[in-house]
């Protein structure tokens, strides 16, 4: 994975920015964004119960902060162009935003999935990540998460850059933490199943149960696309459409007019913000 060809950085230090004014400020299933997001020029990518927030809307949160940082910095609109705030705001097949919350009719797997359908991000093996990355996993009581990975961890919770034979689980960033105080954007240390520790110190929070699977249904690893590195708009849609079609088994002939009705919003319950800790 070239370091100049991803966003991981950006998507670092938008985990601080956010975690600076929007840490612990409240975990609802059915809650998406701490505040109404500027994107880019424009605005806004409306919050329905700020502050509280969950697991893959805390994902996008952070993916749009990410973008109005780089368009603070270098003033650059075409990445607002070319996934526009409408992307953010809609329920259609061609939106990202069912692909990141999932929505059961678009198929899919996680956050680096739906980067990966729109050209703007890639999927990787798990032992390649490296921080800035993005993770969607399943747990063994059922309940599923996303976040942006952190790092590796090992056996006592000491975060390792690579990935080697020590590696039993990964330290992310995400909101969670259901029914406690400090509920919502927070740090979480994820083991994987049988590999749980005892209660770390150091307020070191413990995810456990994490099911470690090659399937990408199970545990969806990857990173976003540099946006110097984004096709063109008509490449970006033309690669949904064509992806929409596959995973529905569609024919070219097929009216495009289905790729713009509105989805029913799915069934969120098993993001139930459950951690160990």
């Amino acid at each position: 994975m070239p370091l100049a060809d991803n966003f991981n950085a950006e998507i670092l230090k938008a985990v601080e920015i956010v975690d600076a004014s929007w840490n612990g400020k409240g975990y609802d299933i059915n809650s998406y964004f701490t505040h109404d997001l500027a994107y880019g020029p424009d605005c806004c990518v409306k919050a329905n119960h700020a502050p509280l927030t969950m697991c893959v809307a805390a994902a996008s949160e952070i993916i749009i902060e990410a973008l109005n940082a780089y368009y603070k910095q270098t003033g650059d609109e075409t990445p607002f162009q070319k996934l526009p705030l409408k992307s953010w705001r809609g329920g259609s097949r061609r939106d990202i935003r069912p692909h990141i919350f999932m929505y059961d009719e678009v198929g899919s797997d996680g956050t680096a999935h739906a980067l990966e359908t729109f050209g703007i991000g890639l999927r990787t093996p798990f032992a390649d990540l490296q921080p800035g990355s993005f993770i969607n996993f399943n747990r063994t009581n059922g309940s599923g998460h996303a976040g942006v990975f952190l790092g590796f961890l090992n056996k006592h919770g000491d975060v390792l850059l690579e990935h080697d034979e020590s590696v039993v689980g990964y330290k992310y960033y995400s909101a969670q933490g259901k029914g406690l105080p400090d509920a919502g954007f927070g740090y979480r240390w994820a083991f994987f199943e049988g590999n749980c520790p005892q209660p770390l110190p150091g307020g070191r929070r413990r995810d456990c149960g994490v099911i470690r699977s090659d399937k990408s249904k199970q545990f969806c690893c990857g990173y976003m696309l540099h946006p110097a590195q984004w096709p063109e708009a008509d490449a970006i849609q033309q690669g949904v459409e064509r992806e929409m079609r596959t995973r529905r088994g569609a024919s070219d002939s097929d009216s495009l007019e289905s790729l713009d009705l509105e989805l029913r919003e799915p069934n969120l319950s098993r993001f139930d913000g459950v951690t160990t800790d």
